[in-house]
């Protein structure tokens, strides 16, 4: 594949801060000269990923992840390097090249996507100023034009064609509009059509505010209309899978309510877009929705980058507390400070902010329970606690929900455990007793807190949380030959060791593969008149695995051998040139073997009797080198 000058990517990497650049994604906090966050590509409870500021470089000691701006990109947007080079060139304002082999082309890239998403929201929202059916709706919900200016809403025609043929206008192919699941192909065939008909559009994006997708809400008008027709379609209508659009990791309005949720230590998540719409217009800005779907893993990690405290907002109807039931197990196994608000029965949460706003709404929020005390009280609804059947079946379905806490949660969540089981040993008028050897009869249903990293590309190909490339393609150091460790380590911590060895230690003399391509870097580096320092080694290095292997050596330069026991004071380590020197014996050594065994082969298949001087140049040779291994020893 063509790249790009080395001198491009250094420009790009020394524009672009990768502690700005991190912090726009997950919450930062100050560690030293370093800074720390909750890792993103794993469940993290306590923050494992490392910056550094210095080397512009990432680090997660728990899951491996690692590299520099332009791995990190790769890793929390699943592209690939030319499309990271993209958008990081974007944002440094670094006009690219192209290259002088054009790449074959791979469809639309995501930078393209998110052009078009953006196109689409500004003529949604164009038609919704010339809407009258779309804006009375909006009216009819008590949701003003300056929320709708706001959220960016819009509103899609019914009239067949009509975004096809602005995006003839616009210059834009059908690839492109189908791959942002704007238009779809019928699954019977036949032309392509437009996803959204006849429908208010509420654009979807990102934590960063990038338009990632739509939800379309079919208007009271067309509804009936289709009807008429004997058709029926949904109420409401996202778009599909992208490379942009992942229904179960989104949250509609997150990026709107970060800097409010941090203010405020909290964030409600809702189950509507006009729920959060409603909310901010009454300034309460600290609220969410997810997009039509259960709360999911990949949910608790975008809520714990919002804020520290989730409180779950259901209506409060059976079926609002149902959904209430089915989220508590998923929270319960994570430690995440949850509380659960089930509004009054027969209200929604938008038509309660329009009606008692923002102060009655965080009274309410500041009383929620926390999801164990919650428990008890849904029990006590929910079953016959005076009989001792009901306390039974009581204390099996709260037993049984309390069993997905983690084994390795932390001792907060694991006092809450206990007080439960107290406050229902209580009401039940059951023994403590009786309650532990039903957490035993039922198992422990728990979850892991950290899932093992993917074991391929494949696994490590989701959507961003689920796991990166370079998490699964990590190198672990442990695997690698130690001799070559140890000289890498030096390389990567003097580079002017680099010239040192160029003339005494060939690449072929390493044994592991990754750290080969590591001195390659180096040496080709030095040849180029470049400083083969740890920035511009990064550029070089192609491999993501590879450049995960690097960092991991320059953030942990004891790797290649257990810690040794402090030093004696006055004691300095050796300086890298007698490392170097201790070193080359061994790897002199270790090509000599491979030599004689080369040799012995050339012997073994050589003719003597047919071509007698070409066997006896070899075996002078291997003798040779078998005295000379004898006079080392000596």
């Amino acid at each position: 594949m063509p790249r790009h000058p080395d001198e491009t990517l250094s420009a790009i990497k020394n524009a672009v801060d990768i502690v700005a650049l991190v912090g726009d994604y997950v919450p930062l906090r100050r560690a030293g000269s370093k800074f720390k966050a909750l890792c993103p590509f794993h469940d993290d409870h306590n923050p494992s990923l490392e910056l550094n500021p210095e080397r512009q470089s990432f680090k997660c000691w728990s899951c491996g992840a690692g590299g520099d701006v332009f791995d990190f990109i790769q890793n929390y947007e699943h592209v690939e390097f030319p499309e990271a080079l993209r958008m990081l060139a974007d944002r440094a304002g670094i006009v690219l090249e192209k290259p002088s082999a054009a790449a074959p082309a791979r469809g639309p890239s995501k930078t393209e996507l998110y052009a078009v998403n953006a196109w689409a929201e500004g003529v949604f929202a164009r038609a919704l100023a010339e809407s009258g059916e779309a804006s009375a709706y909006l009216q009819g919900r008590g949701l003003s034009r300056a929320s709708a200016e706001r959220f960016h809403l819009g509103y899609a025609p019914a009239a067949r064609g009509w975004l096809l043929g602005l995006a003839r206008r616009q210059g834009l192919g059908l690839d492109v509009l189908e791959q942002a699941g704007l238009v779809g192909r019928p699954s019977e065939g036949g032309p392509v059509r437009e996803r959204f008909r006849g429908r208010l559009i509420f654009p979807i994006h990102d934590e960063r505010g990038r338009t990632v997708g739509f939800g379309g809400r079919i208007l009271p008008e067309a509804e009936r209309a289709l009807a008429d027709q004997g058709k029926h379609v949904a109420k409401y209508l996202n778009t599909p899978e992208t490379p942009l659009f992942h229904k179960r990791t989104l949250l509609y309005a997150a990026d709107l309510a970060r800097p409010a949720s941090r203010q405020a230590g909290w964030v409600a998540v809702v189950e509507g877009y006009t729920d959060v719409i409603a909310a901010h217009q009454v300034g309460l800005a600290n609220v969410v929705a997810t997009l039509g779907t259960a709360l999911s893993v990949d949910h608790l990690r975008g809520l714990q980058r919002l804020a520290e405290r989730v409180v779950l907002v259901f209506d409060g109807d059976e079926a609002g507390r149902s959904a209430a039931d089915r989220a508590l197990e998923l929270f319960l196994s994570h430690e995440l400070d949850l509380r659960v608000l089930t509004l009054p029965a027969g209200v929604d949460p938008c038509d309660f902010l329009l009606k008692d706003g923002a102060g009655a709404f965080r009274a309410l929020a500041e009383q929620a329970p926390d999801p164990l005390a919650y428990l008890l009280d849904r029990a006590a609804e929910r079953f016959d606690v005076a009989s001792m059947e009901g306390s039974r079946r009581a204390a099996e379905w709260v037993v049984g929900l309390v069993n997905a806490v983690p084994r390795t949660h932390g001792l907060g969540l694991d006092v809450k455990v206990d007080k439960t089981l107290d406050t229902l040993a209580q009401r039940l008028r059951l023994s403590k007793e009786t309650l532990n050897r039903m957490r035993r009869q039922l198992g422990r249903g728990a979850v892991p807190v950290r899932s093992p990293a993917p074991t391929s590309a494949a696994a490590a190909a989701g959507p961003p949380g689920q796991g990166p490339a370079t998490a699964a393609a990590r190198i672990d150091p442990a695997t690698l030959d130690r001799t070559d460790l140890e000289l890498i380590q030096v390389v990567l911590h003097e580079p002017q060791a680099v010239a040192w060895l160029a003339g005494r230690v060939p690449v072929a003399a390493l044994h592991s593969a990754p750290l080969q391509a590591i001195l390659q870097a180096c040496y080709e580096l030095q040849a180029q008149g470049q400083s083969p320092g740890y920035e511009t080694l990064m550029v070089r290095l192609d491999e993501p695995a590879v450049r995960g292997l690097a960092t991991d050596l320059v953030a942990s330069p004891g790797l290649s051998a257990p810690e040794p026991d402090p030093l004696s004071e006055g004691v300095r380590p050796a300086p890298w040139q007698e490392r170097l020197e201790q070193i080359l014996p061994v790897l002199a050594e270790r090509q000599r073997q491979v030599r004689l065994a080369d040799l012995k082969t050339a012997l073994d298949q050589t003719d003597r009797q047919a071509d007698p001087d070409a066997y006896r140049a070899i075996e002078l040779e291997y003798r040779r080198l078998l005295t000379s291994g004898r006079i080392r020893r000596a």
